[in-house]
């Protein structure tokens, strides 16, 4: 896990980290910078996003807390209508994995507020025919570096 008071490493290791949907099999593979057109091809969305709520902060915490968060954000999708698939992230190396969830057709300004409720640093969201992109929530940083494929929401 990157060290979570570095912004730059933080969005670095975001940008570099596999995420999958595994219901999709290789069709659900997706990276920042990459556009997944087999995803898009499987679903039939015109936005996409992935969000998680383990691991707040990012700072590792036990895994009955992340299940409680990850229950509250279930619920909270659920109560909006959003249509959302069991995803996963595992780091560059395949060292950490956080179980997350694929959204479909989630406005950003919802997509945003469950990352905050949630303490997250960071999500993704595209749109059809796009490349993936990361969103933080971070100040942004003064490195140009720091700005590939990333929307830093402040």
């Amino acid at each position: 896990m990157a060290n979570p008071d570095d912004s730059e490493a933080l969005a670095a290791a975001f940008r570099n980290a596999r995420y999958h949907v595994p219901e999709l099999g290789v069709a659900g593979e997706v990276r920042v910078g990459t556009q997944p057109a087999a995803l898009e091809a499987a679903l039939g969305a015109e936005a996409f996003g992935f969000i998680t709520a383990w691991d707040s902060s990012s700072k590792a915490e036990p895994r009955m807390d992340n299940d409680a968060a990850d229950g509250a954000l279930t619920a909270e999708l659920e109560r909006l209508g959003a249509d959302h698939l069991r995803a996963y992230a595992e780091d560059a190396q395949g060292a950490h994995r956080e179980q997350g969830w694929l959204v479909t057709d989630v406005p950003l300004p919802d997509l945003d507020r469950l990352a905050r409720r949630f303490g997250q640093d960071g999500t993704l969201a595209w749109s059809r025919g796009e490349a993936v992109r990361l969103r933080m929530y971070r100040p942004r940083p003064a490195d140009p570096a720091a700005e590939l494929w990333t929307d830093w929401v402040e």
